[in-house]
């Protein structure tokens, strides 16, 4: 659409359709819409003309719950077994039927504006699909326009599917309401309206291009759809003749599913109150488009711990590690890919020896990399992924780009420095791809390129956006990406779909005969796009001739790709492969190609799903991407990838440290997972796997759910031999055997290489004359040039060395990559495709001799021709057919007369036009010069040209090339412009490219530039030093590359002996903040990238990353952009406490910053902290009570960071909430187990406390379980009560001699003691004595020497607090050795980094005493006591750690403190011993459950340390949460609050109920049946949540239990397994949800519906509104 507007047009007319035989004045009484998407005013005009003949109708898309209850209607329902949604489409059709014919309408009107709190919103594709069909089945579909008032159309797709299944005109007017809150936009509504409507008819004319339609009347109702996972019912309702796979899911799901999201956004229990207020409420963002781990999001392939677990199996060959990184991700395919529903027939095989099966080594040699480009990805990455398959024997590919000629040399052995990389290089190696695509034979496609390849791949289409061309921005065209595309230097390359270039399939068998004489050694390969129907296209291919087929998924590639190109299109390859493998067998053609499949192929398990589906070989490309250092950024269309991957930023390329080694390590680690699931189907040959569809079988699970029930694997598992073939009798093989005959033994060409001959030897001159010629005679010059190639190079034979003259018509592909020094002479016509891809060598075209036409008025030459020109020459005495010179990149033409669309898409070259030009010419044309005579303006596409007079210099080389012409040609028409050439040169026009242009100014302007950039100091080695040379704080950041561009700074402290002063917080006070201030945390936001898989918002396994799932890329860029209202909502939306995180957090969200991998991170803290005080200092924190109490009653025993949070989440559900706190005043740890110079008491906890409060939570202080109440009386008098009492629980040292001796104290009780005293007497109540404890002893340690043994964030805190009671020396004892400086190997990013670290209390001592007061590996032996009083310590004596026989070390105290952790929660609550507990006597409570074990009360919960263990106040706060959903869901039967994900989004622990279970509500995952009891480890809980892997013996002994008394099967327990495991997403999207701010749930990407295999649809887009808001209609 951007190139060929002139041929698409979105007008259509719409009404009443008359008779088309008998045409009269009535015929005409249409309405003519310039746009399918209509505005208010348009929409309006349309129900305006009701007076002027044409009525309109306005049917309800929506029903009430109620309809129908009477005792009949329901009888009537179980009946028909139809929905009251099923019901509502009847009733839909039979009233614009009744319409029709009673009322003659012209437009039937489906509107969502009555949907509402009582009315259910049908989806409009539903009710618009099945009103289409019906009104044609009743032949009324003539008769009337259908226009659909949509709510949840709001995407380009969903437009699609409405205008393909029927619909003539849409009015999204939801979509309309929501631009209304497009945040920092000054434009009006008006304008934003049409800029909205103008993206749609772009986006929609742009789909339509993809699959090669113009004009929008040919795509409406055509219906180019594909569904998988649909069922008969609906497609035959709605959606009659749409292509289908696996059966699926029928009305009962939709209407289901539309009940859930209309409770999700009319809760029954109401709304919630809100976080700030409803002004700046956000819509959840559920993680369609990039990684998200809140809430119900999108389940995506690529998680943080997936991603670092990866690279860390890659870069440290780990088995173990990749055995894991396999694990987690088989998990995620079960939810979300279609063989992730399959499983193998292990109990039907007889398993086979490991040491038998196939090695690794040949194994290997299947794998290829896929086709990513030189330019989308950096030379670094390319070369490694090359370097890597060349060892292992595969193949990597060039991608469409061409490969700079360097690479095609063997390396020489030594070290080759790549990015931050040392490369070690070995003799032999090379970095030559062995794949070379050409696509359609564009972009950098010269002989030398064909010559040097194994296989040349022809990319039909790319099936993560198929029918869409390639793009690259400009700034990624540069240096040797310029050059080996042919391109001009920063002028960006977009190119059309390959169908833009092949029509048919001949034309497809035409390129492959073009190649393989091009490079008779070389494979040839095509990829597909996987479909229904691709058989029949693969059989069409292989016929003409293919030698190999890629069937390509929908998933991966394409990271530069745009949203409305990847999203919605395709099909899974799974389906692709099944097909093509059943229809190649069926026509006897299977043995004869190779079959290879791409798409997300990550493990073993993959790999042998493929293999046994009927792929012989696999491609790879995102998962070697990660081995190589790739972070799925998904920022590579922005050229600021941060690791140096997808970038051709010089700079950033530096941070490249990937090596071959890595790829390889994965590649033989996937290998060796692909022999171990061969030994046990008992497969010893990887051949014996192809197509053995009878291995698999659907999972068991699946017939478990609803949703998954009615699927259908029948077809896509039918094993290939049992088809009757239609080919010979004879039995076909499962792959490939046979190869292919290309037909070359007898082409022409062999004659030209025996006559050229002496040239080939010694480059002695050679004339052929008069070679006769057929039409028959096809790619001629292909195999000639090979052989000049091969011996010769780029260079060729010197100019004119071979000169073949031919008489006769020529076939097509004449001179088909003709090679320097070959020159071609044609006494005759040339057919389609003369010159393609000219590589230097000549061409020269004329009419015959006794021709009786005159040349320049003739067509000599066909279509395309010189297609892909990169160099030579071209004098066409006569007119090129239509798009002469496309694609030309180097070559120079000239010729009399060109047809339509001549110079498309050139980026280099030259073209001379003696005569006139067709239509559209220079369409595209962003590089070289064309030179027109007697230029017709109204033929030229102007938008990316210029035109210019002819100057001197252009003169002369116009006539020297006119001469050549004239020589060569003997053109009459050339010898008349010469006759007078003075005069001539006027007619000339030059046809001058805009952006050439533009580049070619930005060349001359270039070493000025250059000049001024080398004063620039040079910084070497390291990010830190860089660091010091950028600014922290700048006015109007930038964001787009603000992490490279500016420094870190967060949040200052006050210098360390002023702090020591006071018991003031240590951070510098900011209550006013000023310009320099907004100015700061701007440009510290600007350095958040927003990443596609933010890995700092999502905990992994290694402790990095936020526990509570905070937004933190959402309100960095919120901040950036000074919307701190907007942020904080986004904040507290996912952290209750963020004063209390953003002060003691040690932030482990900066630890898996992805600028944490090669410099400093984000000041992820910083911004937290700002965000909270600025919204204190603002006024909009404030309490919101709920509107609404459900009059239960929950108690919360503890009222730390877990028990306060869940206290506010079950206040604000409604609950009466009440919180026991034993000491004297509330906040748990808050208060006394963190000094108030860390953590604010008055300034933030008590004043969180006090809001809490009113927003009526009871605190009930000085109660302590277990003494004052017991645990009975508070579980009889609450509907629920919840264990946070923290672990409290102190390790200590009693077996120690000398521990009895006075001084020695626990860590908490120092602290504890410490903050009380300075709370009393700034509270005044220093007098007053509690009930629950004796008056705490104070501490004066003036002048005392002071030992803390520990090396946690307690003991620091005990050090600080000694430092400011006047401490002599402070000493903190730990048993681990200093950690190093660097960041090691066993904590990789995004892991939390076990690296030496400067706490607050460090450097406090530092400054008082100087020097850091730890000293390592340190382990005490006794307590001395003292001199003066032998009662009290006087020195602690100790030794070196991991020593034997290590001297004994007396240290001098006068206060031993033991901060050394904690073993769980003291007994006091529960005396009895009525509580199970752990090893760690932490209470027992499932994860994600919470039930106390064991005890005698159904309503008693655990959750935070008690139950986990001590842990980070932010991980407290997020299973407060999480337990909170869990208590009020067991309360009330469904929640409204948030689980803290992704802890709750386990996709292994729970699963959904069975068919015909009640469903409460939306089915949320913490309501799905408990799996069997299992351990849980802590790694386990920590982040992606799938089952652990057990060690050995722990899974012998586990077996070993479960064993029952009849053996099962491995297979069955394998069952068992996946039936607990599934986790079916919800079908349906809330599409017009959009406004209402209810987040859809994340949906199976194998459930789709789409677009004749181009574009699909989830499922999830027939899903319901989720709630419509109301606008009058004007």
């Amino acid at each position: 659409p951007i190139r060929e507007a002139n041929v698409m047009s979105l007008v259509c007319p719409i009404g009443p359709e008359r008779n088309l035989l008998d045409p009269q004045p009535e015929s005409c009484h249409r309405v003519f819409l310039d746009t399918p998407v209509l505005c208010p005013r348009r929409f309006n005009a349309l129900l305006e003309l009701e007076g002027k003949g044409m009525p309109h109708v306005i049917i309800d898309m929506t029903y009430t719950l109620t309809e129908g209850c009477s005792a009949r209607r329901l009888a009537d329902r179980a009946i028909s077994k139809k929905s009251l949604l099923r019901e509502r489409l009847d009733q839909i059709c039979k009233e614009a039927e009744a319409a029709i014919l009673g009322d003659s309408v012209a437009f039937i009107v489906l509107t969502h504006r009555r949907a509402g709190e009582d009315r259910v919103p049908i989806c409009s594709l539903l009710a618009a699909g099945a009103l289409h069909q019906h009104l044609i089945n009743a032949k009324l579909r003539a008769r009337v326009a259908l226009v659909v008032e949509a709510a949840d159309a709001h995407e380009v797709h969903h437009f699609c599917c409405l205008l393909g299944f029927g619909v003539d005109a849409i009015f999204p007017y939801l979509c309309y309401l929501s631009l209304l809150r497009v945040r920092n936009c000054t434009l009006s509504m008006q304008t934003r309206v049409e800029n909205f409507r103008h993206a749609s008819e772009f986006s929609i004319l742009k789909v339509m291009s993809k699959m090669g339609i113009s004009c929008l009347q040919s795509y409406k109702g055509a219906q180019l759809f594909q569904a998988v996972g649909l069922g008969k019912e609906v497609l035959t309702k709605c959606f009659t003749g749409c292509k289908s796979v696996l059966n699926g899911v029928g009305f009962d799901a939709f209407a289901q599913d539309a009940l859930e999201f209309h409770k999700i956004a009319y809760p029954p229990r109401g709304p919630l109150p809100p976080l700030v207020d409803e002004e700046v409420e956000e819509l959840q963002d559920i993680g369609e488009y990039h990684f998200r781990s809140i809430h119900e999001s999108e389940i995506h392939m690529n998680t943080p711990d997936v991603l670092y677990k990866l690279q860390e199996a890659a870069r440290t060959n780990s088995a173990e590690g990749y055995k894991l990184f396999a694990h987690w991700q088989n998990k995620i395919t079960e939810q979300t890919e279609i063989r992730g529903q399959l499983e193998f027939c292990l109990d039907e095989c007889d398993p086979v020896p490991l040491e038998e099966v196939e090695p690794a080594a040949e194994i290997v040699k299947r794998f290829c990399t896929g086709a990513a480009s030189l330019g989308s990805i950096s030379n670094e990455a390319h070369q490694a992924m090359a370097i890597a398959m060349n060892r292992v024997g595969g193949r990597s590919n060039t991608g469409e780009g061409g490969e700079d000629p360097d690479r095609f040399s063997p390396m020489k052995e030594g070290q080759m420095k790549m990015g931050a990389a040392e490369w070690e290089i070995f003799e032999g190696d090379t970095s030559r791809s062995r794949i070379k695509q050409v696509a359609s034979g564009r972009f950098g496609v010269t002989a030398e390129y064909l010559a040097n390849a194994d296989e040349i791949q022809i990319k039909l289409a790319q099936g993560a956006k198929p029918g869409e061309g390639g793009e690259l921005p400009g700034y990624k065209v540069i240096g040797k990406i310029a050059e080996t595309r042919k391109a001009t230097p920063g002028v960006g390359l977009i190119s059309p779909p390959p169908h833009h270039d092949m029509y048919s399939i001949e034309d497809v068998a035409q390129l492959i005969r073009d190649l393989k004489n091009a490079n008779p050694a070389a494979r040839i390969s095509v990829k597909l796009v996987a479909r229904v129907g691709i058989g029949v296209i693969a059989s069409g291919v292989t016929k003409g001739k293919a030698d190999h087929l890629t069937i390509s998924g929908m998933s991966g590639g394409t990271g530069a790709a745009k949203w409305t190109s990847i999203k919605h299109c395709g099909l899974p390859w799974e389906i692709g492969v099944a097909e093509t493998h059943q229809t190649l067998v069926l026509n006897g053609l299977r043995d004869r190609v190779t079959v290879q499949t791409d798409g997300q192929v990550r493990t073993g398990r993959d790999v042998v799903m493929a293999a046994l589906l009927g792929a012989e070989e696999i491609a790879m490309t995102t998962a070697p991407l990660i081995a190589l250092g790739c972070i799925m950024m998904r920022k590579c269309h922005l050229n600021t990838c941060p690791v140096g991957v997808a970038t051709q930023d010089p700079e950033l390329r530096k941070k490249f440290t990937g090596q071959p080694e890595h790829l390889i390590n994965y590649l033989f680690m996937v290998a060796e997972d692909v022999r171990e699931i061969m030994a046990s189907l008992g497969c010893r040959r990887f051949t014996e796997l192809i197509g053995r569809t009878d291995l698999l079988r659907p999972s068991a699970h699946l017939k478990e759910h609803w949703k998954t029930a009615d699927l259908d694997f029948t077809d896509l598992l039918r094993p290939a031999w049992t088809l009757q073939s239609m080919a010979a009798e004879t039995e076909g093989s499962m792959f490939c055997c046979v190869p292919q005959d290309h037909e070359l033994a007898h082409v022409l060409d062999r004659q030209l290489v025996l006559r050229a001959a002496p040239a080939l030897e010694d480059k002695s001159q050679v004339m052929v004359k008069d070679l006769a010629i057929k039409n028959i005679d096809r790619s001629v010059g292909g195999i000639l040039s090979f052989e000049v190639t091969r011996r010769f190079g780029a260079q060729g034979l010197p100019d004119d060395t071979v000169h073949v003259k031919f008489k006769g018509p020529s076939g097509q592909s004449f001179g088909n990559f003709l090679a320097p020094g070959l020159t071609f002479e044609l006494e005759g016509d040339a057919n389609d495709y003369i010159g393609k891809g000219l590589s230097g060598g000549c061409l020269v075209v004329y009419k015959p001799g006794q021709a009786p036409f005159k040349g320049h008025e003739a067509i000599l030459a066909g279509n395309a021709a010189l297609y892909g020109a990169t160099a030579g020459k071209s004098f066409m005495a006569g007119i090129a057919a239509e798009r002469f010179a496309v694609r030309n990149s180097g070559a120079t033409a000239v010729v009399e007369g060109v047809g339509d669309h001549g110079c498309e898409y050139m980026t280099r070259g030259l073209v001379v036009i003696l005569g006139s030009t067709g239509a559209n010419f220079a369409a595209g044309m962003s590089g070289g010069l064309a030179y027109l005579l007697d230029i017709d303006k109204t033929s030229l596409n102007m938008e990316s040209i210029l035109l210019e007079p002819v100057g001197a210099e252009d003169s002369k080389m116009l006539e020297d090339l006119v001469k050549d012409h004239a020589r060569l040609t003997s053109s009459a028409k050339a010898q008349e412009l010469l006759a007078n050439w003075d005069k001539t040169a006027k007619r000339f026009t030059k046809v001058f490219p805009k952006e050439y242009k533009k580049a070619l100014e930005s060349m001359k302007s270039a070493p000025t530039e250059k000049k001024a950039s080398d004063t620039q100091p040079i910084v070497q080695n390291g990010a830190k030093d860089l660091e010091d040379l950028r600014p922290n704080s700048v006015h109007e950041p930038q964001k787009k590359r603000g992490f490279h561009e500016y420094a870190r700074k967060s949040m200052s402290y006050r210098p360390d002996k002023d702090r020591t002063m006071d018991w003031e917080e240590i951070y510098a006070s900011q209550t006013k903040k000023s310009q320099q201030w907004h100015s700061w945390i701007q440009t510290q936001t600007a350095r958040c990238m927003d990443c596609g898989t933010p890995t700092c918002h999502s905990p992994n396994q290694g402790g990095g990353g936020c526990p509570l799932g905070n937004r933190i890329p959402t309100w960095n860029q919120l901040v950036h952009e000074g919307d701190f209202k907007r942020a904080l909502e986004r904040l507290l939306d996912t952290n209750n406490f963020p004063e209390f995180t953003g002060t003691t957090c040690p932030a482990p969200c900066e630890e898996a910053c992805v600028l944490g991998i090669n410099e400093s991170p984000v000041a992820i803290k910083s911004t937290e902290l700002a965000i909270i005080e600025y919204g204190f200092s603002k006024g909009w924190i404030k309490p919101h009570p709920p509107q609404v109490r459900t009059r239960k009653r929950v108690c919360i025993i503890g009222s730390g960071p877990a028990g306060l949070a869940a206290a506010q989440q079950l206040n604000r559900a409604g609950h009466l909430v009440q919180v026991i706190e034993r000491a004297d005043r509330g906040g748990g740890l808050l208060m006394y187990g963190i000094p108030s110079m860390k953590l604010d008491k008055t300034g933030k906890v008590l004043r969180r406390l006090q809001l809490l409060k009113d927003e009526g939570i009871e605190f009930k202080y000085n109660c302590e379980v277990g003494k004052d109440v017991s645990m009975a009386e508070l579980c009889t008098q609450n509907d629920a009560v919840i264990l946070a009492t923290g672990a409290t629980q102190c390790r200590d040292m009693r077996s120690t001699e000398g521990r009895h001796l006075k001084n020695i104290v626990q860590a908490m009780d120092f602290l504890t003691a410490t903050q009380k005293t300075n709370l009393d007497a700034e509270s005044g109540q220093s007098h007053i004595r509690h009930s629950s404890s004796r008056k705490s002893p104070p501490y004066d340690l003036q002048g005392a020497r002071v030992v803390v043994i520990g090396g946690g964030d307690t003991a620091v805190d005990c050090v600080a607090t000694a430092v400011r009671l006047g401490a002599r020396s402070v000493l903190q004892f730990s048993r681990r050795d200093e950690a190093p400086k660097q960041r090691p190997s066993h904590t990789p990013w995004p892991c939390w980094a076990d690296t030496y670290r400067v706490d607050y209390a460090h450097s406090e001592v530092k400054a008082l005493h100087g020097r850091d007061p730890r000293e390592y590996l340190v382990v005490t032996k006794h307590f001395k006591p003292s001199a003066e009083d032998p009662s009290r310590v006087g020195a602690v004596v100790a030794a070196q750690a991991n020593t034997e026989g290590a001297a004994l070390v007396e240290y001098p105290a006068e206060l031993v403190v033991l901060a050394m952790g904690f073993t769980g929660p003291d007994k006091v609550v529960d005396p009895q011993g009525l509580l199970a507990r752990d090893q760690n006597s932490n209470f027992k409570a499932d994860y994600g459950e919470y039930v106390a074990e064991n005890a005698p009360w159904k309503n008693l919960f655990a959750c935070g340390d008690c139950r986990r263990g001590a842990s980070l106040v932010v991980t407290a706060i997020a299973e407060g949460r999480d337990c909170a959903a869990r208590v009020d869901s067991f309360i009330m039967g469904d929640t409204s609050l948030p689980r803290a994900a992704p802890l709750a989004a386990n996709p292994t622990f729970f699963q959904l109920p069975k068919k015909g279970d009640a469903q409460p509500g939306l089915v949320k995952r913490f309501q799905r049946k408990k799996r069997q009891s299992q351990d849980v480890s802590e790694a386990f809980e920590r982040g992606l949540l799938v089952e652990p892997i057990l060690e050995e013996p722990e899974a012998e002994a586990r077996a070993g239990r479960a064993a029952a008394p009849s053996a099962r099967s491995e297979v069955a327990e394998r069952g068992e397994k996946a039936r607990a495991s599934e986790d079916a997403p919800l079908v349906g999207v809330a599409g017009a949800a959009a406004a209402s701010g209810a987040a859809a749930p994340a949906a199976p990407k194998w459930l789709l519906f789409g677009c004749a295999g181009l574009a699909v649809a989830n499922v999830a887009l027939l899903g319901t509104v989720v709630a419509l808001l109301r606008a009058p209609r004007r």
